[in-house]
């Protein structure tokens, strides 16, 4: 007969006692290392689940930041303006109204001279804004001019100071078209002094205008004078240019730039 797993049907024998301790003992013991393996591995397991779980806020944090970096480093740039020589607006806008006997403009006003009669809300300076000119005429298209208005300085560039501001609006004023047919031109004897207006303080620019070639009779250089103060309606600015050897238009621009003051109301 072939021996072989009992049947199912076949009801065994029951087993020795000596058998059936040994048994219970080793199954006691075997269950005890179990449960030590399995609080082992429960215990590795919390511990490691309770850095795995800091490791993921801190890499949260870095994410959040690598994005913030990212998104700053990939933002648009601010756009980075450059200055130009003699900015002037495209667009002369006259906001101030003169009061009765005086031209204002910007921060300024001033009396203006008898033979300076004629009245212009425009002119060649850059950097200029608000601006009311009065003029005396030379000979043929040729005038003296005396001028208050307002510095506007280039968006985006910051305002150099008044000095800097006066020094420029007269070389800029040099350098502009507005000499007719008037040719070889050099700035000559320029110099910068401190004045005090109406007691703020400011910057005073001269210079004189050579000609080697023109078709005036009456002059052959012309005299610049930029005033820039900074009043309470900020930068201002006053501004001659005059016919040099015409004695009446040199005085006229003197008693103007005596009369000059802020505004009185």
């Amino acid at each position: 007969m072939h021996t072989g797993p009992q049947s199912p049907h076949t009801r065994p024998q029951a087993p020795s006692r000596g058998v059936s301790g040994a048994l219970l003992i080793g199954g006691i013991a075997f269950a005890l290392v179990f449960l030590l393996i399995v609080a082992g591995t429960v215990g590795y397991l919390v511990l490691r689940g309770g850095g795995g779980g800091g490791r993921e806020v801190a890499t949260g944090t870095t994410t959040a930041a690598e994005t913030t970096a990212t998104e700053t480093t990939t933002s648009a740039a601010p756009e980075t303006v450059t200055a130009e020589r003699c900015w002037a607006p495209e667009e002369r806008e006259r906001t101030s109204t003169n009061p009765s006997g005086r031209l204002r403009g910007g921060g300024l006003e001033m009396i203006p001279p008898a033979v300076f009669s004629e009245r212009w809300e425009w002119g060649f300076p850059a950097y200029a804004q608000d601006m009311q000119v009065a003029a005396a005429h030379v000979e043929g298209t040729w005038y003296s001019t005396i001028a208050v208005g307002a510095v506007e300085w280039q968006p985006g560039i910051e305002y150099p100071g008044d000095k800097v501001a006066a020094e420029t609006i007269l070389d800029c004023f040099f350098r502009g078209s507005n000499w007719g047919d008037a040719t070889g031109r050099t700035l000559d004897d320029e110099f910068t002094q401190a004045v005090t207006i109406a007691g703020m303080p400011g910057y005073r620019a001269d210079g004189v205008v050579n000609f080697t070639d023109d078709p005036l009779e009456l002059t052959d250089a012309t005299g610049i004078t930029v005033i820039v103060v900074t009043t309470p309606q900020g930068p201002s600015f006053f501004l001659t240019d005059w016919a040099v050897g015409v004695t009446e238009h040199e005085e006229a621009v003197d008693e103007a730039i005596g009369s000059l003051t802020g505004l009185s109301g």
